[in-house]
């Protein structure tokens, strides 16, 4: 990403389409915030690498849902260009280790990663949609595990406080499976339940 560059044109933007006056103290360094904001910070994902994850060996072949539940997010809608910020949940049940030479699995994740890969997706213009697929694909890329699934919900900037303005109360879910999650009712319903009591527990 050019820095330099998108500070030149959002000056040119606030200045002459907008017609705003730069000389004022709140909007002098403007610019040159937004840019810093953008290429440093929102859209981060776009030039930095993917995270690291970290894994273990399910040398006690854990066999149940393991959950990371409550993960913050924000991310910015690729059509408006406004944020749009909620909740994850993210479920996962591990292959045994047992398995590795066939299933090629067998791995923990450390819990820390799951946040940083939704950190890394989101950081870019993006659909929740989307968002969710390409946490999901990567995951188990790197994992392996036998079955994964993702709950998301956000708030979209673009329907709070534009349009049909729902405010801070309507928003958006999205989720994925695979797996065992997928293929298995009992495993999808064990893991939605855990969900609701996340959502009890936490006061969401």
């Amino acid at each position: 990403m050019d820095q330099s560059l998108v500070e030149s044109r959002m000056k040119e933007i606030l200045e002459k389409g907008l017609g705003l006056d730069l000389t004022d103290p709140n909007l002098v360094d403007t610019p040159a915030r937004i840019a810093k904001m953008y290429c440093k910070e929102l859209f981060s994902g776009l030039t930095e690498p993917p995270p690291k994850i970290t894994t273990f060996p399910n040398t006690d072949n854990y066999d149940e849902i393991i959950m990371m539940d409550n993960i913050p997010f924000v991310s910015t809608c690729s059509h408006h260009f406004l944020p749009f910020q909620g909740l994850a949940w993210f479920a996962y049940i591990p292959a045994k280790h047992s398995l590795y030479s066939a299933y090629e699995g067998g791995e923990l994740s450390g819990a820390s990663k799951i946040a940083r890969i939704i950190h890394y997706f989101a950081s870019r213009p993006q659909l929740q949609e989307r968002l969710t697929q390409q946490i999901v694909d990567h995951f188990v890329g790197i994992v392996r595990p036998l079955g994964v699934m993702l709950v998301m919900r956000a708030v979209h900037g673009c329907m709070a406080c534009r349009g049909v303005k729902t405010g801070n109360y309507a928003g958006l879910m999205t989720s994925k499976v695979y797996g065992s999650f997928k293929e298995n009712s009992s495993s999808r319903n064990e893991a939605l339940q855990m969900i609701q009591m996340s959502i009890k527990l936490s006061g969401k």
